[in-house]
């Protein structure tokens, strides 16, 4: 017989604290050493100091505590409870209590338990929480039906698509439910009877049977379970095997003596029995058809040979422990088993001991292929893990934000808080309207922020460019990409930031250089329109001075004629005609000159002359007239086919002549070369639904196939030297993508001739 030194000894080898406690006192009698090492307190305080156990459980869990306990009094039946409490250094621990009660003539006379510290525990369930949440969708394509359930209220959470093809209901009436809404289950005592037994733990392989709810058919299934703490809230993680059609069969089979055997003979999974030394002594016709060995060449070989060698240790004791366990115990595990090929197939099993069964007298192991699972599950890690990587080392800014409230940063990579000018440590917990140049303003203005979430829940995400404002107060533009995400049920915004200064800059610069080149090629127009000046201002001036010197002549002849007897008034009338016909001929040829002079001015006008709309064919007309001379000298016909309506544009109207001028210059040229007689230039407008057509065709020499693709490329030109610059199609490409919001388009054959046709919108606002 043990002596109490013995049986002290036992006691405190226990990695948790054994109690006793006077039931109707509620005074602790007895404590063992490990409290000491476990909760910082001593045994004689435990028991000498009144309530010293109430006043430390966590006031938050106290009733809770008081009140299931007076419950399992009340049933008198052993229980375990859980609960926070307070060591003698002031943390939080959580301990699992488990208390049975000693009773005498049906009164409890005495309380015993072992209290045990589960906060790594619990520490790794509330880990596995918050990884079930981000990843939740993982399981959605499991061919097995899987759904998230409160254990007590019975209200469903998520479900795969599997299990919702089993009832036969929509996610939108599933979800959220509970078996007062939506009851699936035949008989609500199998319920009941399944949360009973995972009040005890897991479960595995519970049959029960749920209607398929449009057509109210019976279903039957086998159920798995695992028991999770999701938000407070004890939570089922249920997986359903449909094996209505498998019941069926064994229904057919009932009367048959041999049932139990045709059911394993034909099971899915891998039925193995072990003897006590591990050695194979049965084994089911799955076997060949999941790992490809023969079941008759497994008998009396060591179950080991069939495992991964690096588990070998783990399966040994698993094994052991269902071994020592006595009848009926249970092990679960999932490992590696060798495939008759030669690879490995991962597998999960479950141990039974069923040594002291005369029908079987071994260790039942049933294993199914969860390779898929075990695949899935690695590379959704491998996924986590890329993704870290990602946000680590991008060389954008990337912020994980929370959306409700003032937006504070939950996380951000170094690049984020270096680009903002904090440390990271510093940027996490932050609002983000503290990189705002107007950070403390937009926090107070709630509209705003509102309306700033409703625009980012319509369109989910939101590109948008603005300025930042660093921790030192200097500003700097940042092109930012948001998207909104649900993670955990709370809505967080992803923020993808990135410094565009650089960028600023380079397109200031490009600017500016665009405008010189601008310039350069109207300088370039002008150059080529000069040569024709002198002869378009110089004939009608002679025209003028003709008349001027005729008229001079008629008033000299009129004077002269004053007081000559022999001239008649009918004659001065005459002489006055003719010179006021002289006149108004000269007038019209000032008229000319004037006309020319206001369209040369006109064109010669700085292009950024300001948004308008402008008549495109009075414009077009204009510039045919600049034109007009260099036409004439090269023989070829300048036409305008003048439509009937006027067409209107918007943009600046000095760029639309700069457009007619280089086009219709080029085919006057192009005709030039072709030598050909008849040849001609015509401009047309058309109006085609929201947009209008202007075509410059001409009957030159058209455009090689070989230098076709290149005409728009800057510096390109295939003129002599002196006679082009190479510049002229690339910024009147610029122009009508860049300023009108156009495109154009060439047809060309080679000595027939080649059309220009631009496409501008009918209202473009620059």
């Amino acid at each position: 017989m043990n002596s109490p030194e013995q049986l002290l000894g036992l006691i405190n080898l226990i990695h948790g604290v054994v109690w006793e406690a006077d039931p109707s006192t509620r005074r602790n009698t007895f404590a063992s050493a490990k409290l000491t090492s476990l909760l910082g307190y001593t045994p004689e305080q435990w028991i000498s100091v009144p309530e010293f156990w109430d006043e430390r459980v966590h006031p938050d869990d106290l009733p809770r505590v008081l009140a299931e306990t007076e419950d399992y009094f009340s049933r008198g039946i052993p229980y375990e409870i859980e609960y926070r409490f307070r060591t003698a250094d002031g943390r939080w621990v959580w301990l699992r209590d488990y208390t049975t009660p000693i009773f005498e003539d049906g009164r409890i006379i005495k309380l015993g338990g072992v209290m045990l510290d589960i906060t790594e525990q619990k520490n790794r369930d509330a880990l596995l929480q918050v990884t079930l949440d981000r990843f939740a969708k993982v399981f959605a394509a499991s061919p097995v039906g899987i759904v998230l359930t409160g254990l007590h209220s019975g209200r469903v959470i998520e479900s795969n698509d599997a299990f919702l093809k089993m009832l036969g209901v929509t996610r939108e009436a599933f979800v959220g439910s509970d078996n007062s809404t939506l009851n699936p289950w035949v008989n609500l005592n199998d319920r009941a009877e399944m949360v009973r037994q995972m009040e005890r733990g897991s479960l595995r392989d519970f049959e029960t049977q749920h209607y398929h709810l449009p057509t109210m058919t019976v279903r039957s299934l086998l159920l798995s379970t695992e028991t999770l703490n999701l938000e407070g809230e004890e939570v089922i993680l249920l997986v359903a095997q449909d094996i209505t059609d498998r019941r069926a069969a064994q229904a057919a089979q009932a009367s048959s003596e041999n049932r139990f055997k045709a059911l394993i003979q034909h099971s899915s999974d891998i039925v193995t029995v072990g003897n006590r030394g591990g050695y194979v002594v049965y084994t089911t016709p799955s076997m060949q058809t999941i790992l490809g060995h023969v079941p008759e060449d497994l008998i009396g070989k060591y179950i080991m040979a069939f495992m991964h060698p690096s588990e070998h240790a783990d399966i040994k004791r698993v094994y052991a422990e269902v071994l020592d366990g006595g009848a009926g115990t249970i092990r679960t595990s999932t490992n590696r088993f060798l495939h008759r090929d030669g690879h490995y197939v991962w597998m999960e099993w479950v141990a039974t001991n069923q040594v002291a069964n005369p029908n079987v007298r071994g260790v039942v192991m049933n294993a199914r292929d969860v390779t898929q699972r075990v695949t899935s599950d690695r590379e959704l890690e491998d996924s986590r893990r890329t993704f870290e990587a990602l946000f680590e080392h991008s060389p954008d800014a990337i912020l994980l934000v929370d959306f409700a409230g003032d937006m504070p940063v939950l996380q951000c990579n170094e690049v984020a808080a270096r680009m903002n000018g904090y440390t990271r440590e510093e940027m996490i917990g932050q609002s983000t309207y503290v990189t705002l140049p107007d950070g403390e303003a937009a926090t107070a203005l709630q509209e705003g922020n509102e309306k700033f979430r409703a625009m980012v829940r319509a369109g989910g995400s939101v590109h948008l460019e603005t300025l930042h404002k660093r921790k030192d107060g200097s500003l700097f533009p940042v092109e930012i990409h948001l998207a909104l995400l649900t993670i955990g049920g709370r809505e967080m915004m992803l923020s993808i930031e990135r410094d565009i200064t650089q960028r600023k800059a380079a397109e200031e610069a490009l600017r500016s250089s665009q405008s010189r080149l601008l310039s350069s090629e109207k300088l370039a127009s002008l150059g080529r329109l000069t040569a024709g000046l002198a002869h378009e201002i110089n004939t009608p001036l002679a025209s003028v001075m003709n008349s001027l010197r005729e008229a001079r002549d008629y008033a000299q002849e009129y004077r002269d004629s004053v007081d000559v007897p022999t001239v008649t008034p009918s004659d001065h009338r005459e002489i006055a005609g003719d010179l006021l016909r002289i006149l108004s001929e000269g007038e019209a040829s000032a008229a000319r000159i004037g006309e020319f002079i206001r369209n040369m001015r006109s064109h010669t006008r700085d292009t950024v002359s300001g948004v308008q709309n402008f008549d495109a064919v009075k414009l077009a007309g204009d510039t045919l007239a600049m034109l007009a001379h260099q036409a004439r000298s090269t023989r070829v016909a300048l036409l305008l086919d003048q439509p009937k309506a006027p067409v209107i544009l918007r943009g600046e109207g000095g760029r639309f002549r700069q457009v007619v001028t280089n086009l219709v210059v080029n085919a006057l040229q192009a005709c030039e070369e072709c030598g050909r007689p008849g040849r001609s230039v015509t401009v047309s407008f058309e109006v085609e639904e929201a947009q209008v057509l202007m075509r410059i065709a001409d009957t030159g020499t058209g455009i090689p196939a070989d230098v076709l693709p290149n005409i728009f490329d800057p510096l390109f030109t295939t003129k002599e030297v002196g006679k082009g610059t190479g510049l002229g199609l690339s910024i009147i490409y610029d122009i009508i993508q860049g300023h009108f919001r156009g495109k154009i388009d060439v047809e060309t054959q080679e000595g027939v001739g080649t059309t220009f046709i631009v496409h501008f919108p009918l209202a473009t606002l620059a």
